[in-house]
């Protein structure tokens, strides 16, 4: 994801590496697939870098899916206050069909999972010393953004139907290269089960086709980082123990001892599982630019109530006299300052939580206590040992996480409700887009829109 310029050119000569006497018959566009473009092992390797290019659009890792989902799940610890309509709507739960913001999730979440599946096409493509990393990268891709649609955009495993709910649409074949959005496709929605078990199916087969180390890109640790958030969504505690502690052993990562400096950092820290690649001449943090005051290169739009500011102070992550300490200056959360710094999408810390709270929920103890894994959370921030019940892991994930797009999900897969909703209510899933329904009236869409 850095050089983005460089991949740029090298995704153009993907598609478009003809000889200069087949010029005129080039296929346009909206014709490309698998078996016309990508027929050599270069160009399936720059055609992967376009998936991860897109993955970390504003539109989707960059930014907007953290975004949205605190907006939803504002719940009196943020409020909005920029001129954006659709941020806006966001945030008091009236959400019209048209919201360009879910639109542009929507779509280029598709347009990801659309050029990991046309990689996955064309597997055969790649020489023996690439093709599992290649395949397994792809695979990790398709299943992180169905993942991160289904939570948007359906109601949540935990209601206890996700066998006939209605998810999305899952995509397992490449469409003709067109954006890739359904549109053109007009397929049926798969149920939130059907989603969820191909979720974890591609994840499984990932974790066994990425290398332990991979630079900046998926491996090991990455894929059961993720399959771990997966599994404790759907209430598999074991499934989240054992794929927690598969990716802290391949990690190699170790927290980083002042809590501040874990954040808006121009490279990966040490505690970083999988981040989103940011610099000066490439790509763009899209937290910072509504997270941050304008000094810091933002908007200032999104600020910290005083309330979730006393609770992050208690939890020594909000106000501090010591700049390099303090969380949270002037109302805004300094987590996302650096307009230049990566966009953390799994840090170490999460994984020790999901750890205790799933070993907690089984009454095991794989590869720590529930007791230890609070309590090196805990202490890394200054704070004493407290016991490992459940609401204290639970409290410790909301002070840890906050404004890193979890709380939403935490709520609804416990059954909480956000700011006198139900967990399942209509009011926090997204509608699917009002141009995805005009091009295909035959989609269903869900309730309350």
């Amino acid at each position: 994801m850095k050089n983005k310029y460089i991949k740029y050119i090298v995704i153009i000569i993907a598609y478009l590496s003809f000889s200069c006497e087949d010029y005129v018959d080039v296929e346009p566009l909206n014709t490309l697939n698998a078996s016309n473009a990508l027929n050599s092992n270069e160009k399936v390797i720059g055609a992967l870098n376009g998936v991860y290019n897109t993955m970390s659009s504003t539109r989707l890792l960059g930014g907007d899916l953290i975004f949205v989902s605190e907006l939803l799940g504002a719940d009196g610890k943020i409020t909005f206050g920029g001129t954006f309509n659709d941020p806006q709507q966001i945030i008091n739960k009236q959400i019209l069909t048209t919201n360009s913001r879910i639109n542009n999730i929507f779509n280029t979440g598709y347009s990801t999972i659309n050029r990991a599946n046309l990689v996955l096409e064309a597997i055969d493509f790649v020489n023996d010393a690439n093709s599992d990393r290649v395949e397994g990268e792809a695979l990790f891709a398709r299943a992180l953004i169905h993942f991160e649609l289904v939570k948007l955009f359906a109601k949540p495993y935990s209601d206890g139907n996700a066998s006939s709910n209605l998810g999305i649409v899952l995509k397992t074949e490449a469409s003709p290269f067109n954006g890739g959005d359904i549109s053109s496709n007009c397929e049926s929605r798969s149920t939130v089960q059907q989603v969820y078990d191909r979720v974890i199916a591609d994840l499984i087969a990932a974790s066994a086709l990425v290398p332990s180390s991979n630079g900046i890109y998926a491996n090991k640790a990455t894929v059961n980082a993720v399959l771990a958030r997966v599994y404790l969504q759907t209430g598999n505690y074991e499934g989240a123990r054992d794929a927690a502690n598969e990716a802290i052993n391949n990690s190699g990562a170790s927290m980083v001892p002042t809590y501040r400096f874990a954040f808006a950092q121009d490279a990966n820290t040490s505690e970083d599982i999988f981040s989103i690649q940011v610099s000066e001449i490439d790509g763009a943090n899209g937290m910072n630019t509504f997270w941050a005051p304008s000094i810091q290169g933002g908007r200032g739009d999104v600020r910290v109530t005083d309330g979730f500011t006393s609770f992050l102070t208690s939890q020594n992550r909000g106000v501090n006299a010591n700049p390099n300490v303090a969380m949270i200056i002037d109302g805004y959360t300094t987590k996302w300052y650096n307009q230049f710094g990566n966009v953390q999408l799994m840090r170490l810390p999460e994984l020790l939580l999901i750890r205790a709270e799933a070993n907690l929920e089984e009454g095991t103890s794989v590869g720590a206590t529930p007791q230890q894994d609070l309590d090196a959370v805990r202490n890394r921030v200054g704070l004493p040992s407290v016991q490992a019940t459940m609401n204290n892991i639970l409290t410790e994930r909301i002070a840890e996480l906050a404004f890193e797009g979890q709380y939403l999900h935490d709520f609804k897969r416990r059954q909480f409700a956000i700011e006198g909703f139900s967990f399942d209510a209509d009011e926090l899933v997204f509608p699917i887009p009002q141009n995805q329904i005009n091009a295909c009236p035959d989609t269903q869409q869900n309730a309350g829109y």
